[in-house]
């Protein structure tokens, strides 16, 4: 186990606030939030809508989405997009981006 000053406070909130075992894929794209390269809170929005909403890899083939890592499922992306959000918001109130 790391000593608490090693953990980054906007992972572990994304780890409390998605502790459930059937919830680490939100807990993974949280931390993808928390992760980000944004400084402000629309850069930050502009990268979860990278990561969770992705084009189709093969045109006209909307299952090939998921080729390129994205959640597929539009409700998915949906959740990928709130968890991520969740990670800009820790990150944006820890002050983690200054």
């Amino acid at each position: 186990m790391l000593p608490k000053e090693w953990t980054p406070p906007c992972g572990s909130l994304c780890t409390k606030k998605y502790a459930n075992l059937v919830q680490i894929p939100w807990r993974v794209f949280c931390k993808k939030g928390c992760d980000t390269d944004g400084e402000t809170w629309e850069e930050c929005l502009g990268e979860c809508k990278k990561i969770c909403y992705k084009d189709p890899v093969f045109k006209d083939h909307q299952w090939s989405a998921y080729i390129d890592r994205s959640p597929g499922d539009d409700n998915y992306s949906l959740e990928c997009f709130h968890a991520c959000v969740s990670g800009c918001g820790f990150k944006m109130v820890n002050g983690e981006c200054f």
